[in-house]
């Protein structure tokens, strides 16, 4: 197989692997978590309050479909599809952060159970193979909608944002805007 093409194989995994990052993210933690007073950790300018589903569907689509040129109803489809892995992780978000605080209070206990660790590493794995899965169902089903012209551009978008790019190219290898 050609270089070229081996990249364009892989891409799905890049993209769920991606994605994955993305979701996990403190900045896609639910509303309302996080510190005492509702507010994600480190709350401040440079860390605005969680999006709700909604506003973090959009973003979703925005993102993926960056440079895609999709028609209307192309995006529709893309819009709903992240709706509903929107919902879906944030129920995932919600098991994993109960997962940690379980954690936290077996490491924290006045006796370690060693026991009570590997059980929960168990979890811990399952809740990720659900996670990847889930991220992974999303990115087939966006694929389903796109045409082939657009899945070979998605992809080879999602190839150059693995390989490190020189300092004046921002991101997608483009020229930073203060180089230009």
């Amino acid at each position: 197989m050609s270089k070229q093409g081996s990249h364009i194989s892989s891409w799905p995994a890049w993209l769920a692997a991606g994605l994955l990052a993305v979701a996990a993210a403190p900045g896609w933690a639910a509303p309302g978590m996080g510190g005492p007073d509702g507010r994600p950790p480190h709350h401040g300018p440079r860390h605005p309050p969680a999006p709700n589903d909604e506003a973090r569907a959009e973003r979703m689509v925005e993102h993926l479909t960056r440079g895609l040129d999709l028609q209307p109803a192309q995006r529709e489809q893309v819009r709903a599809l992240a709706q509903a892995a929107s919902a879906d992780l944030r129920a995932l978000r919600e098991e994993g952060r109960a997962l940690r605080e379980e954690r936290h209070r077996l490491l924290g206990a006045p006796t370690l159970d060693e026991a009570a660790l590997e059980a929960l590493r168990q979890r811990e794995l399952a809740h990720h193979d659900r996670l990847s899965a889930r991220m992974q169902r999303f990115t087939l089903d966006v694929a389903k909608v796109l045409t082939p012209e657009q899945r070979q551009r998605w992809a080879e978008r999602q190839a150059r944002r693995g390989r490190p790019h020189p300092p004046e190219h921002g991101p997608e290898g483009q020229l930073h805007p203060a180089r230009r």
